[in-house]
């Protein structure tokens, strides 16, 4: 049976299967560690019974640089959308999400994406964000079901 646990920088050379689809975003040694240092509670695997990687998630918990706006977060407001449109409150983000093709369908990224949404209530996250690639409409379904919603900004829809 699988195991969820925090990633470690020595998975950094053990994750390549869940790497290999064209979907997945690949970034450089220092950013995985960055991570690490910054969001250790956002960063976690699934290992299989053989030792092998089977899915990650890499998070954070972070508002925007620019000061928060007087007055309560209303992004519905078109003042606030106007005035504020750059702004995103204490939120929590998932940066990548990836699980390896042999275990899919086994509910991996729905348990990541689960356990990155209780970091971020655990710390007053107002929402969760990602970014989806537009072709991978597997994700999206997932994030669906979930309950995410697409949000289109510049004309371009994201989760």
């Amino acid at each position: 049976m699988a195991a969820t646990r925090p990633m470690t920088p020595m998975d950094l050379l053990k994750f390549n299967p869940c790497n290999l689809d064209h979907l997945t975003e690949t970034y450089n040694i220092g950013f995985y560690l960055d991570y690490f240092t910054r969001w250790p509670n956002l960063c976690k695997v699934i290992e299989g019974e053989n030792g092998q990687i089977e899915a990650y998630i890499l998070g954070k918990v972070e508002a925007s640089p620019k000061a928060a706006p007087a007055g309560p977060y209303d992004p519905s407001l078109k003042i606030y959308q106007k005035k504020h449109s750059n702004y995103l409150p204490w939120h929590a983000h998932i940066t990548c999400l990836t699980v390896a093709p042999s275990a899919r369908r086994l509910g991996h990224a729905t348990l990541l994406s689960e356990a990155l949404e209780q970091v971020g209530d655990e710390q007053d996250a107002w929402f969760v964000d990602l970014f989806v690639r537009v072709e991978n409409e597997a994700a999206i379904k997932l994030y669906k079901k979930m309950g995410y919603r697409l949000a289109t900004r510049n004309g371009t829809e994201f989760c």
